[in-house]
């Protein structure tokens, strides 16, 4: 738990540590204030945002570009820009998604604009989608992102109508007019209400699509398909609600305030919708894979796709994570920055840990063990119960259930009586001294017919008359018994043991038990001669 908190820790503190490592000309750059926070593309959207929330025309002025237009005219053609440009995002586009709008100051660098260009918003305009952007420059000797001459031409070209939005005619005039966070309470109603009506529609659509194809198909139905469909049809109704909800609310002409106030959390459900659809899929697909495999006996695999379930899984959640965090505008970059720093923590505060997966891998690829296999480790005898990423669990005789990490397991000396083909049995029957060599040659002739009768001993099984012991005469009985679990051998040999001593029984003898004989004798007196003799010496 130590480890963990250390590692959380770094990770956290990394983007801290990253900063102070950067050159002091980017340090300055970054610690440069300009009051309209309009340092990246995040803060200039967020800023514009406030504006257009304050209602106030002039508080939008110093989030637009206004180099293209004559100085004389800036300041009227700028309010008028800047009203157009607000009616343009409610009526006719809309604000990109979170994750498209960047927090560093460079901008994002992978969306093919330059350099100095960020996209931040999209218009509808003669039936074709075109992007608003956003143009870096400096201001004040701050370098500074505002929207570009290029944006605000096109929202000076755009046909604009103004006229009441849908919402606003089906509800009442006290709450179209009362404003709350640079949007009327209608306009958070209708938001609200939308949200609610595009999941319903989604639903409805996506059961009934189901329905039918179950109906046309017969798979889908009853077969593998339909098990991996059906688990999916909530979350997939909610990824499908998403852009229902985006087209109802521009065609109800909800503010761009409002839907931009609302958009990280409708983003965040739709990844934590499509990662639901994902790891529902994965763990479906798993399951059916894992049964299949059962069915088939084939074991090895069944470790193989219990991992790759899980590692899938993380994947997912992970991604999703970082989705999520560039939907709230954090900055990603810093994080996998982090994440590079981060990297010395790790190997220093969880090396124990990256053994151990390290282990758990190198166990899926040599299979030693596979689950369900008796096996012993180390002195811990049981059957495997679950291989994960980090330790496996066996269940010991007495049913309790031990846990081992994998990086010690994979440097453990194992014995996998799964793995057997055959079990050996070899035992000595000890038979009484009072045994006749005809009564020896009897039991030892019909203990070799039983065993060669039967298909379930291997061809290469000996019966001999081992020797002399202390207390018997000794016969070997060496022999593989065709079994490849421990419970039938057992039970094979509890019938040979019964056949056994009905052979003995049979020829005449019987079985000897440990026992001593004592020979007791009186010694005479030494003769005359005898004792001379001994006094002499």
């Amino acid at each position: 738990m130590i480890r963990v908190l250390l590692l959380l820790a770094s990770i956290l503190l990394a983007p801290a540590t990253f900063a102070q490592n950067l050159p002091e000309a980017a340090s300055a750059e970054e610690k440069a204030t300009d009051p309209f926070g309009r340092t990246t593309p995040r803060g200039t959207v967020d800023g514009l945002l406030d504006a257009f929330a304050s209602g106030d025309v002039a508080e939008v002025l110093p989030y637009l570009d206004l180099s293209a237009v004559p100085e004389a005219r800036q300041r009227f053609e700028g309010r008028r820009l800047a009203r157009r440009l607000e009616i343009a995002l409610d009526r006719a586009g809309g604000l990109l998604p979170g994750f498209r709008i960047s927090s560093d100051p460079n901008g994002l660098t992978v969306d093919g604009l330059a350099p100095d260009r960020d996209a931040f918003a999209v218009l509808r305009m003669d039936g074709a989608t075109k992007e608003l952007t956003l143009s870096r420059s400096e201001v004040d000797g701050v370098r500074v992102w505002r929207v570009s001459p290029e944006a605000l031409a096109l929202v000076r070209t755009t046909e604009l109508v103004v006229e009441d939005a849908l919402y606003e005619r089906w509800m009442p005039d006290a709450l179209n007019s009362r404003m709350f966070a640079g949007a009327s309470w209608a306009a958070w109603i209708a938001t609200v209400m939308l949200g609610f009506f595009a999941i319903a529609m989604a639903i409805a659509v996506v059961w009934t699509a189901y329905w039918i194809l179950s109906r046309l198909v017969r798979p889908l139905r009853e077969g593998t398909a339909g098990r991996l469909a059906a688990p999916m049809r909530l979350p997939a109704a909610l990824v499908l609600g998403v852009p229902i909800y985006g087209a109802l609310t521009f065609l109800y002409g909800v503010p761009v305030v409002a839907r931009a106030a609302i958009a990280p959390i409708v983003e965040t459900a739709a990844w934590l919708a499509l990662a639901w659809m994902v790891v529902r899929l994965v763990s479906a697909a798993g399951q059916e894979l894992l049964e299949s495999m059962t069915r088939r006996e084939q074991l090895g695999a069944v470790a193989v796709v219990s991992m790759a379930r899980r590692i899938v899984v993380f994947v997912v959640l992970l991604v999703t994570a970082i989705l999520i965090a560039g939907s709230f505008g954090l900055n990603l970059s810093g994080w996998f920055a982090a994440l590079g720093i981060g990297g010395l923590a790790i190997a220093l505060g969880a090396q124990k840990t990256i053994e151990h997966v390290v282990g758990g891998l190198s166990l899926i690829a040599d299979q030693p063990l596979r689950v369900g296999d008796f096996c012993n480790v180390d002195g811990i005898v049981g059957t495997v119960e679950d291989i994960g990423l980090r330790s496996t669990r066996i269940r010991t005789l007495d049913r309790s259930l031990v846990t081992i990490p994998n990086g010690d397991l994979s440097s453990a000396r194992i014995e996998n009586y799964a793995g057997r083909t055959r079990f050996l049995w070899r035992t000595t029957i000890g038979l009484r001294y009072e045994t006749t060599p005809a009564q020896m040659r009897e039991v030892v002739r019909r203990i070799r017919l039983l065993l060669q009768a039967d298909d379930r001993v291997a061809e290469d099984f000996r019966v001999v008359f081992l020797g002399f012991g202390a207390s018997s005469l000794d016969v070997e009985i060496f022999a593989y018994i065709m079994a490849r679990d421990y419970v039938p051998f057992l039970e094979i040999v509890q019938e040979f043991n019964l056949d056994v001593m009905e052979i003995v029984e049979g020829a005449g003898t019987g079985f000897a038990f440990p026992s001593q004989t004592v020979y007791l004798a009186r010694d005479g007196k030494p003769s005359g001669a005898e004792r001379e003799r001994m006094a002499a010496e």
